[in-house]
């Protein structure tokens, strides 16, 4: 993992409690998903034992459209505007400017 990288061998210990179970429920999900869809695919007799009868999965969804050079229309706006005031406003917490406004 990421923890024996040097930067965080010098610090202190991270909680990582929270982010494992986080991707441990996102892999039991997964994987229950792929078992169900298998468990599907075969005939009822072979099925029956473990997936009650009036259990089907929902039709898959549509095939998403890719656009042909990947990219993605963004509507018009201000970005100059837009990107002034998103710095304006992040740089409040930055160490350098709080020191220097005080």
């Amino acid at each position: 993992m990421a923890l024996s990288s040097k930067y965080l061998k010098e610090r202190a210990p991270v909680e990582t409690t929270s982010i494992l179970y986080e991707v441990q429920v996102d892999f039991q999900r997964t994987m229950n998903q792929i078992i169900m869809e298998k468990m599907m695919e075969k005939p009822e007799e072979m099925r029956q034992d473990v997936v009650p009868a009036n259990v089907t999965l929902p039709p898959p969804p549509p095939p998403k459209v890719v656009p042909y050079f990947g990219q993605v229309p963004i509507p018009k706006h201000e970005f100059p505007e837009q990107f002034s005031n998103f710095c304006f406003n992040s740089l409040f917490i930055k160490n350098e400017v709080i020191r220097a406004m005080v």
